[in-house]
């Protein structure tokens, strides 16, 4: 099993702000909830991680996941991704460490089943587990067998630069590749390829 799932979570009102252009604050906020109830619910419904910790600066968020009976860190105010994600894996160390797979809410075809698969291939030491976006420049899932085993850098080019990271560390690198996980949602061209499910009104409930 993967010890940890870690899930960092923007405020529900400024997640996926490229979406502004064609969705109104309400409909993106319940899209950014949507996704990140439905993405808690499938790694908790896929039975391969020990423990689940979601860090956000949203008491919402917070409040949720602690009902759900995960770990809530609330993260100290950065605006950034890769300085929120050091704040957790450093949590992480303290709580004893373990094997970590870092994943985003932003993921509309992300299932149970996609994390059963990714877990029977993760390395079991001294190496991560890569999915990156469908372009191939991003990384939409990253397994590291310990926490602090390399830097992070998501954002442009992640792809390549968590692979470059890997190996100037000598690390096993795995590259999985996975059409659900791959397909991620961040631009309106993207929101047209999901439809107008994500923010019809059922789900804002």
């Amino acid at each position: 099993m993967i010890t940890w799932a870690l899930i960092p979570v923007k405020r529900f009102n400024l997640g996926k702000s490229r979406l502004h252009e064609v969705l109104s604050p309400a409909e993106l906020e319940a899209v950014n909830r949507h996704l990140f109830k439905k993405t808690l619910a499938t790694v908790k419904d896929s039975g391969v991680f020990n423990r689940v910790m979601v860090i956000s600066e949203d008491p919402e968020v917070l409040l949720w996941v602690s009902d759900q009976g995960c770990y809530a860190l609330p993260e100290e105010h950065t605006g950034d991704l890769n300085s929120a994600l050091m704040q957790a894996l450093d949590a992480i160390v303290r709580q004893g460490g373990g094997s970590v797979l870092m994943i985003p809410t932003d993921l509309p075809l992300l299932s149970a089943s996609d994390l059963r698969i990714l877990e029977g291939l993760v390395p079991e030491k001294n190496g991560l587990l890569i999915v990156p976006d469908h372009q191939m420049t991003g990384t939409n899932a990253l397994f590291v067998t310990e926490p602090k085993l390399m830097p992070t850098a998501f954002g442009a080019n992640s792809f390549a630069l968590h692979l470059a990271l890997a190996e100037e560390r000598g690390l096993r690198q795995v590259i999985h590749l996975s059409s659900n996980i791959q397909r991620d949602l961040d631009t309106p061209e993207d929101l047209a390829f999901f439809g107008d499910s994500l923010y019809q009104k059922p789900i804002i409930n």
